[in-house]
Order: structure tokens, then C-alpha cells, then sequence
């Protein structure tokens, strides 16, 4: 089967070939059943971890990559460290990022990591078509659901990518410690990096950081400024992500 390129360059042709990334069975039996109704893409792998991932990069072809941010971890380490490699090493793969997160800290890190498209998992099934639609025009999709949490933002100053992977794996139940030995840092620096981003985000303390890890009365003050309405939002937050003008 045709590889593709160190540089992400995939054969073009009628049938675009989709790499699905996903470790949860259902989300993964939705996802195919729906592009196998729609003309034109085909899934042609499925891999549920990111070693795995990593090798159908390697020998299968692909046109479109549709990835879980939070898959179980192996060699890459978190959902942006292994967004990032795909995107250094397939820079013309279309990427599409599927998440449960509604954090926006976290949810603005996904976008400037230079994904094609971001879907929570409470979107319709039908925004997957258009970001995977997109590929052939070079239009970028946030989907609904994103938007509407991206509102709750943005930050005056954004924790820092491996705040934001702190904070995230925090909210997810991970104890400092085990966040430590995952990204293989000391428990001081992990806690460090907890407090640096609760403080930029203007939290308080773990509950008012539990509420607005779940969009429930977020608090809006000096760290918070308005957001655009989410047409402008898309254009805005994909425009800086990508460096275009």
C-alpha cells in the first residue's frame, strides 16, 4: 500500500483515504458509518492508540486525519505533543480534532496547533462533512459546540501548551503526581505549572476551576475580554493559528 510522505504529501485521487484515530468503539462505529454514506471518502485504518497512529502514518495512505486529543498515551505523551508531531511530519495532512473537552485554554492550544478542523463530541454528526468537506477547498471548521465554548474566552495572557496539558490532565482526575511521572517532570514544576495557568485564567482555587472545566459560571473579570461572535471567531482564531493574513 502507498506510503505517505515524510514531507505529507498523499496521492491524490477521486476517493479521499481517511485515517480514523479513536479509542472509543462507539464514536468510532458512528464516525465510519457515516463516511461510509458519503461519497468520496473512504476509511481505509482505524488505530486506537498513538503508537499505532504513528505507524499507519509510516505505510498507509491518507489524505484526512480524523484524531481523538485524548487517546491512550505510549511514546507521545499528550493529545498536543502528538498533534504537534503529525503536524511537523505530515504538514499537508488534513487534520480534524475530535474532543470531550470544553476547557477553552485548552481548546485555543488545539486550534494553534494548526488542526484543519475542531469538533467536540456533542457536535452533530453532520459538521463532521463539512470539516472533512473542507479538505478539497482548504476551508478550515470549528464546530458549533466549539464556538460556543470559545465564547466563554479568550484570555488576556493563554497558559503556556504544557500548562494548558497540566491543567487538563487535572481536570481529567490525574493527581499531581501521576501527572508528574506521565510527563515525566518533578511534582514541583507539575505544580507550578497548575497554579502559573489557574492564575492567568484568573481561578481562584479547584472548584472554581472544576465549574469552568464545565462551562458552569466562569468567572469573567480583568483576565477575561469580550470574544467576537463565532463566525468572526472562526476566521480570527484560524487566521493566527495558521500565520495567514
Amino acid at each position: 500500500m502507498p506510503r505517505v510522505a515524510a514531507t505529507g504529501t498523499c496521492s491524490y485521487k477521486t476517493m479521499r483515504q481517511i485515517i480514523l484515530a479513536d479509542h472509543h468503539p462507539i464514536i468510532v462505529a458512528g464516525v465510519r458509518s457515516y463516511i461510509e454514506r458519503s461519497p468520496g471518502f473512504n476509511i481505509t485504518a482505524t488505530v486506537a492508540t498513538t503508537d499505532q497512529l504513528v505507524a499507519r502514518l509510516t505505510d498507509t495512505q491518507c489524505d484526512i486525519l480524523i484524531m481523538d486529543f485524548s487517546m491512550p498515551i505510549s511514546r507521545i505523551c499528550d493529545g498536543l505533543t502528538l498533534l504537534s508531531y503529525v503536524k511537523r511530519h505530515y504538514p499537508a495532512l488534513w487534520v480534524i480534532v475530535f474532543t470531550m473537552n470544553a476547557m477553552p485554554a485548552v481548546l485555543y492550544q488545539i486550534i494553534k496547533g494548526g488542526v484543519n478542523g475542531l469538533l467536540h463530541v456533542s457536535d452533530e454528526m453532520a459538521e463532521l462533512g463539512h470539516a472533512i468537506q473542507g479538505e478539497g477547498q482548504n476551508a478550515h471548521y470549528i464546530g458549533t459546540s466549539i464556538r460556543n465554548m470559545l465564547r466563554a474566552g479568550p484570555l488576556v495572557k493563554m497558559p503556556t501548551p504544557r500548562e494548558t496539558e497540566v491543567l487538563r490532565l487535572y481536570v481529567e482526575g490525574l493527581t499531581l503526581h501521576e501527572i508528574a511521572k506521565r510527563l515525566n517532570k518533578s511534582v514541583k514544576t507539575v505544580g507550578l505549572q497548575k497554579t502559573s495557568a489557574m492564575k492567568k485564567m484568573g481561578l481562584q482555587n479547584d472548584i472554581e476551576l472544576g465549574r469552568y472545566a464545565r462551562g458552569i459560571d466562569a468567572p469573567l473579570g480583568e483576565h477575561f475580554v469580550a470574544v467576537p461572535e463565532p463566525k468572526m471567531l472562526t476566521l480570527s482564531v484560524l487566521a493566527h493559528a495558521t500565520g495567514s493574513s
